[in-house]
């Protein structure tokens, strides 16, 4: 029975933590800028590509605007600011095709039996959530991107508390450190 276990368990915590993957968090960012010195943000408005509506947007200034505020300072302007934030939301229809080898199908009118490969085609669309963090002149200092899978869920409160958890991976990864 101690066998049994020993093997089982080992196996299935790691098929969970299969499960429990998240998208990866690219970063890049300047190594020359000094991110010490970083107190106070001003949060730009979100900018859009692709089919994104105006409330994604608005969920992901949100988002953004009440994590920021748990580590940093909210500015009056750009200008008076640290750093200036950016929140990009990119969002591309895409089409996966799948093909299932093993179909059994009958002939064609009275003639024979045979195997197809029917096709499956699922459209979907792709979300990435960009973060980046600007100089109060607007060079860039530093970014982080993700694929988001906050437009999975069609309940809002789920949207956004999937965008809330997806910003803060992101921010999690600010400032760089060596």
């Amino acid at each position: 029975m101690t066998v049994i276990l020993r093997t089982l368990f080992p196996l299935l915590a790691l098929a969970l933590a299969g499960c429990a993957a998240t998208s990866p968090v690219a970063v890049d960012y300047d190594p020359q800028a000094d991110f010490s010195r970083l107190d106070s943000y001003y949060l730009l408005d979100p900018l859009a590509s692709g089919p994104v509506s105006p409330l994604e947007l608005k969920r992901v200034r949100q988002a953004a605007d009440g994590l920021l505020r748990m580590r940093y300072q909210p500015a009056e302007s750009a200008e008076s600011a640290d750093f200036v934030v950016r929140v990009q939301l990119y969002s591309v229809d895409k089409v996966a095709v799948y093909e299932d080898s093993l179909a059994l199908y009958g002939g064609y009118r009275y003639w024979g039996w045979g195997w197809r490969a029917p096709l499956d085609v699922r459209h979907y669309r792709e979300n990435t959530l960009v973060v980046d963090i600007l100089s109060p002149e607007r060079s860039p200092l530093w970014r982080g991107s993700t694929v988001s899978s906050a437009g999975r869920y069609r309940d809002p409160a789920q949207n956004q508390q999937r965008l809330r958890e997806e910003l803060a991976l992101i921010l999690n990864r600010f400032p760089p450190y060596p």
